[in-house]
Formats: C-alpha cells, sequence, structure tokens
C-alpha cells in the first residue's frame, strides 16, 4: 500500500516538473499587404490618369515655289499681302480654292498662321491630290469671272478702281445696271461691301433674276404694266485699265531659272492696256541644256480682249538677234537659246490708235 502511494507522488512530481519546462509552440500571426501610414495623412485617392485630348495636327503637304510670290489673306489678289516667299523655298499647303487657281499654306508671320498663294508658281509632286476648300458656296446667284478685270465703285470705267478679280473666282451677284452690262458683287473691299464688274466678263445664268439698280445701288422703280417703258439699252463691250503691277526691265515680274532637276516650265497670266493703266509687262528666264551647247525652249501665247500684243526678247541690253517674234496664237514655238544668259520678254499693246485691253497666258517650257 505504501508502495502505491509512493508511485502515485512520484508520478505528479514528475509530471509537473515536465509542464514547467516545456516551450509553448508559436502563436500565428497574421500578415498584412497594407503599408503603414505616412507621417502625413492623404485624402487622396489613388486614379489611373486619363489620355491626353487628341489635338487636329493639320495635315499638308509640301511644294517648292518657282518665283517669288505673295502671300495673301485669301485667295485672289484683291486680298491683303501678308508677306512674300522666295524662288525655291518649300511651302506646306493645306488645300486648295474651289477654282484650283490658289493654295492655302502653313504662314508662321499670320495672326492665323495660314496664307494663299498662286498655284500656278507651286511644283508639287505629280501623284500628289491636295483637298478643296470645304468653305459653303455663297448663297444666292453666282458668277464665275472669265478673266482678270477690274472692281469698281460704280457701273462704269469713269468709276474707280477697288481691286481686281482674277480668272475662275466664283462671285456673288447682288444686281445690275440698266441695261445689264454691269453686275453689282459682293465686295467687303468696296463701298457698303459691293462693287462693279463689267458683265462679259462674268458667265452666269442668273442675269436675268438681278434687281435693276442705279449707280449708287438703289433698286429702280419696276415699269407698271400698261407703261410704255425706256427702250433696252444695248449692251457694249467696255475696255477698262489693266491692273498696274509695278514690274520692269529691272526688276521683272517673273525671273524663272530653268534647271534638269527642277523648274522647267512656267505658266504666267495678266493683262496690259493702253492708254492707261499697266502698259507692259517683263518676265525673265535663264534656260539649260542637258549637254553642252544650246537650249531648245518652246513657247505658247494666248490672248483674249481688245488690241494686239507685242513680244520682244531682250539678252541683257540688247534685243535678242535670234527672235523672230511671237504673236497670239502661237503653239509650242520652237526657239534655241545659247546657255548661260539670261533673257527678258517684254509684252506690250502694239502701237494703234483707241483704248486697248489685252489679257494673255504665256507657257514657256524648257525642252530636253
Amino acid at each position: 500500500m505504501k508502495k502505491l502511494l509512493f508511485l502515485f507522488v512520484f508520478l505528479v512530481f514528475f509530471l509537473s516538473a515536465c509542464a514547467s519546462n516545456s516551450t509553448p509552440p508559436p502563436a500565428f500571426l497574421p500578415t498584412s499587404t497594407i503599408a503603414p501610414p505616412s507621417a502625413t495623412p492623404s485624402n487622396t485617392s489613388t486614379f489611373t490618369p486619363l489620355p491626353p485630348t487628341p489635338t487636329n495636327t493639320p495635315v499638308f503637304f509640301e511644294g517648292t515655289l518657282t518665283i517669288k510670290v505673295n502671300v495673301r489673306s485669301g485667295p485672289g489678289t484683291t486680298f491683303e499681302s501678308l508677306g512674300q516667299l522666295n524662288a525655291g523655298e518649300r511651302v506646306k499647303i493645306l488645300k486648295k480654292d474651289v477654282s484650283l487657281a490658289w493654295y492655302q499654306i502653313l504662314y508662321a508671320p499670320s495672326a492665323q498662321g495660314q496664307g494663299w498663294i498662286a498655284a500656278q508658281y507651286v511644283q508639287v509632286p505629280a501623284n500628289v491630290n491636295i483637298p478643296l476648300d470645304v468653305t459653303p458656296t455663297p448663297a444666292g446667284p453666282t458668277g464665275i469671272v472669265l478673266q482678270r478685270l477690274n472692281v469698281r465703285s460704280g457701273p462704269g470705267t469713269t468709276f474707280d478702281s477697288l481691286g481686281t478679280l482674277e480668272a475662275k473666282i466664283i462671285v456673288q451677284l447682288t444686281g445690275k445696271n440698266n441695261s445689264a452690262s454691269w453686275f453689282q458683287i459682293d465686295f467687303p473691299a468696296g463701298p457698303g461691301g459691293h462693287g462693279w464688274v463689267t458683265a462679259q466678263y462674268i458667265q452666269t445664268d442668273a442675269s436675268g433674276s438681278l434687281a435693276v439698280l442705279d449707280e449708287f445701288g438703289t433698286p429702280l422703280a419696276p415699269t407698271l404694266e400698261g407703261t410704255p417703258s425706256a427702250p433696252a439699252l444695248t449692251s457694249t463691250p467696255t475696255i477698262g485699265p489693266a491692273f498696274t503691277d509695278m514690274d520692269s526691265q529691272a526688276s521683272p515680274a517673273v525671273d524663272i531659272v530653268f534647271s534638269a532637276t527642277g523648274t522647267h516650265l512656267f505658266t504666267y497670266s495678266s493683262q496690259v492696256s493702253a492708254p492707261e493703266g499697266d502698259n507692259d509687262d517683263w518676265l525673265a528666264f535663264t534656260p539649260y541644256a542637258s549637254g553642252v551647247g544650246k537650249a531648245h525652249l518652246f513657247f505658247t501665247l494666248a490672248c483674249t480682249g481688245s488690241g494686239s500684243l507685242s513680244v520682244e526678247l531682250w539678252q541683257g541690253s540688247s534685243i535678242f538677234s535670234g527672235w523672230d517674234g511671237l504673236h497670239c496664237g502661237d503653239t509650242d514655238l520652237s526657239v534655241t537659246f545659247p546657255i548661260g544668259f539670261k533673257y527678258t520678254l517684254h509684252l506690250a499693246p502694239s502701237t494703234s490708235a483707241g483704248p486697248q485691253l489685252i489679257g494673255y497666258i504665256l507657257t514657256v517650257r524648257n525642252g530636253p
């Protein structure tokens, strides 16, 4: 019995000692992915920034100028000149006007960063398709200018010239004079925003619907039915002076240097008149030849208007001896030139009695 009691006490003592010397199992500590708070609390939320708003980058087409040109505020010589660009300069073309005669280009000196230049003086690659200007066509009756002409303050050549219009420009018609020989048009530079042009150079089918105006632009009272009306006046052609462009032999309107890889052709259109207005034009060119020898050039001249045109060719300060003359209607007239010289064409009305106004289109091509 004593042995059993002793064994029981020994077991209790042994188990108590084991319990006090055992190492407790490690506690499970959860991990956190939350970053510790910063020293300065923030009330902003994290977000993904929106992509930048796309900008409309203009698409342009490169071209090279063949002569020195004016950059204008609109597609026409009646618009303000913003500056000039020299022959050989590269331009960035945005679009062309509906007449296909003017290109809109990037032009940093202007307030809008754009300007207009005459398309005939810009070389562009043959495969380039320049978009048309999508500006809405003017509402109401319109007409197409057939050749360069003066815009006047009233219906007649005795009225002041307000500017000129180039061929193929579309104009808005706002009235006509009693004989329908002059049309009133929208013209911002004119008094009241209007001007007058001779009807013979305007192509339109709206003449019959235009209001009849006096020289001040006031509508004339219609004739009452049964009341004798004044006999209709016969529309006669009118001749006005050509716009003075201030060119000379020392400062020609065109100064082209032909080359095998650059310019080999130019077309120029203008007017000359007598006894008033622009009496002559000077156009200069320097030919090239593919080898040693002489250059072969081809001339085409088309004329309109009243009078006859005289064309001289100068080499330096003297008349060129190898020139047999160029006449209206000539097509691809071939002329041979010694290379290494500049030549100048002088165009003027032939000596004749009475007023003359001659429009012309001249094309000069340097052959191979």
